[in-house]
């Protein structure tokens, strides 16, 4: 079995603490919060092999991860991400789609209920 603790993963900003603790217990998590990638010194851009966030991910700040393998992106999609240079380089993008489907179905059924009633 491998020993996932050992591997890095960038958190480069603000992500819910719940699952940034869940991330600290299964990963070498570095949370570089209000930092920029670029001020991260090189043995330590060079061990990255994972980013978890919520935003922007470009590919300026990919090409300063020679060694990313995935960028996990917290949020239905991945605008943020350049997804494209990812695939070019073999980085691969996710994201978490369907998280709030059935939160917003519920938020317009409970919208139109109030609109039909006056409320």
């Amino acid at each position: 079995m491998t020993d996932h603790t050992a591997i890095p993963v960038l958190v480069p900003g603000r992500l819910n603490p719940d699952t940034l603790e869940t991330l600290k217990g299964l990963f070498d998590v570095r949370h570089r919060q209000g930092q920029p990638v670029e001020t991260l010194d090189e043995a330590e851009r060079t061990a990255i092999k994972g980013v978890a966030l919520m935003g922007v991910f470009t590919a300026d700040m990919m090409r300063q991860l020679p060694n990313l393998e995935i960028i996990a992106h917290f949020g239905v999609g991945y605008d943020g991400v350049d997804a494209g240079y990812a695939a070019e380089n073999g980085i691969m993008v996710t994201n978490t789609p369907d998280v709030l489907t059935e939160e917003v179905a519920d938020t317009t059924i409970g919208l139109l209920l109030n609109t039909v009633r006056e409320l």
